[in-house]
C-alpha cells in the first residue's frame, strides 16, 4: 500500500486522539472515544475494551486547545419547498395557505437588508456580490425563563410570553418568535436585518456568507436547549416551525442546506473559534421541519476559514461532534498532508482568508459590526 493511501486512516486517528485530549472531563472523554469507535466500526465495544480505554484516557493529561482543521464540503440533494402563499392580511395578522398565522402586533423595523456574498469557486479573491433577499434561516432558542407547561401556569406562561416579546422587540433580536403555545410572532420585518446571528459564517454549494444578521432570517423558539431538558419543543411549536419554514423557503426560494442552527454558524473572530453561541448545538428537529439532517453539513467556519474549537464547544455537543464537523476535520488533515503542512499550519493559512474577506466587506461598507453580548 502506498504512503498516500494511508493518509485518510492516519488523519482520522490523529483527529480523534487530538479531539479527545481537548475534553477536560474524563467521563465525557471516555464517552466520546467509545462513541467514535462504535460509530466507525459499527460494533459495540466489549466491556473489557471499554474499561481499558477508560483507564488509559482517564489519566491522560489534557493538552492545550489547538487549531482545528477544515475540509471542502459535499452537499446532498435537497427537495424543493412546497408552494405556500399569502391568503389574507388583517390589521394585526396574516394567514397563509398552509394554515400558518403570523401575529404582527410586535412588528418593528431596523434597516434594509444589504450584504455581500463571495463565490465559493473563487475564495481567494476579495470581490463579492451585493444581495438584498434572504438566503437562509438560522434557528435559535431564546434560552429564557420558562414556566411549567401545565394548565395551572397559564397566566404565568402568558406573562412570560409578553415580557419576552417586548424584550426581543426592543433589541430587534429575531425576525420571528414561536412561543410555547406554537403562536408565531413577526418581530423584525423580513426586508430588514435583525440582530440575531452576531459574528457568523455559512456556505452553500455556491456562495459564502460572512454576515448572517443580514443574509439569513432568524427564527427563535421559546425554549431552553441545555443538557437536562427532555424535549426542548412541544408539538405545537414543531408544527408552527414547519409551517413557517415552508412559507419562508417557498417565498424566498431558500435552499434546505441554508436552514441551520445558531450553534452551526456562530464564530468568535477574537479567538478564531466556532460555537460562540451554542443554542441548538444538539437535538434540533430538522426532519420535523421538513429538512434533512443538517448537522451532517460541513461547518463553514472550520471548512473554509480555519476556525477551531475548544472544550466549551465539545461540552455543548456532549462530546459527540456533528458528522459534518468530523468529516471536515478529516478531509482537511488530508489536504494539509497533501501540501506538506500540519493541520494547524494549514488552518492558519485559511484564517488569513477570513480576515481578507472581512476587510474587503469593511472597505466597501458591506460588513455590519455586531455586539455578540446582545445576542
Amino acid at each position: 500500500m502506498s504512503g498516500s493511501a494511508k493518509v485518510p486512516g492516519l488523519a482520522r486517528a490523529t483527529v480523534i486522539e487530538w479531539r479527545a485530549r481537548r475534553i477536560a472531563d474524563s467521563l465525557c472523554r471516555l464517552q466520546y472515544l467509545r462513541g467514535e469507535t462504535e460509530r466507525r466500526t459499527g460494533k459495540r465495544l466489549a466491556v473489557w475494551t471499554r474499561v481499558a480505554c477508560g483507564l488509559v484516557f482517564l489519566f491522560t493529561p489534557v493538552i492545550p486547545a489547538r487549531e482545528a482543521v477544515l475540509m471542502p464540503a459535499a452537499v446532498g440533494q435537497t427537495e424543493p419547498p412546497p408552494a405556500v402563499w399569502l391568503v389574507e392580511t388583517a390589521m394585526d395578522h396574516q394567514t397563509y395557505s398552509n394554515g400558518l398565522r403570523i401575529d404582527n402586533r410586535y412588528q418593528t423595523q431596523t434597516h434594509g437588508r444589504s450584504y455581500g456574498v463571495f463565490a465559493r469557486s473563487r475564495l481567494d479573491r476579495e470581490t463579492f456580490e451585493r444581495r438584498t433577499e434572504p438566503a437562509g434561516i438560522v434557528y435559535h432558542a431564546t434560552e429564557s425563563d420558562l414556566a411549567p407547561f401545565e394548565p395551572s401556569q397559564n397566566l404565568r406562561l402568558q406573562r412570560i410570553d409578553e415580557a419576552l416579546l417586548d424584550y426581543v422587540r426592543r433589541r430587534q433580536s429575531y425576525h420571528f418568535v414561536i412561543d410555547r403555545f406554537g403562536r408565531v410572532y413577526r418581530v423584525v420585518v423580513e426586508s430588514d436585518a435583525a440582530n440575531h446571528a452576531g459574528h457568523s459564517v455559512w456556505a452553500d454549494r455556491e456562495w459564502v456568507y460572512c454576515n448572517l444578521n443580514s443574509a439569513f432570517l432568524g427564527i427563535a423558539f421559546e425554549a431552553r436547549t441545555e443538557a437536562g431538558q427532555k424535549a426542548p419543543l412541544d408539538m405545537a411549536q414543531i408544527r408552527a416551525g414547519r409551517a413557517l419554514t415552508d412559507m419562508l423557503r417557498s417565498r424566498y426560494r431558500i435552499l434546505a442546506e441554508n436552514c441551520v442552527t445558531h450553534a452551526q454558524v456562530s464564530v468568535n473572530p477574537s479567538n478564531m473559534e466556532i460555537g460562540y453561541h451554542t443554542d441548538w448545538a444538539t437535538r434540533f428537529p430538522f426532519e420535523a421541519m421538513g429538512l434533512p439532517d443538517n448537522y451532517r453539513l460541513p461547518v463553514a467556519g472550520v471548512l473554509l476559514f480555519g476556525f477551531g474549537y475548544s472544550t466549551p464547544f465539545l461540552e455543548a455537543v456532549h462530546g459527540r461532534v456533528w458528522p459534518g464537523l468530523s468529516s471536515a476535520e478529516e478531509t482537511v488533515a488530508e489536504q494539509a498532508a497533501a501540501r506538506g503542512l500540519s493541520p494547524a499550519g494549514y488552518a492558519r493559512l485559511l484564517r488569513s482568508r477570513y480576515r481578507m474577506k472581512r476587510e474587503a466587506l469593511h472597505r466597501a461598507g458591506a460588513f455590519e459590526e455586531t455586539n455578540d453580548e446582545q445576542e
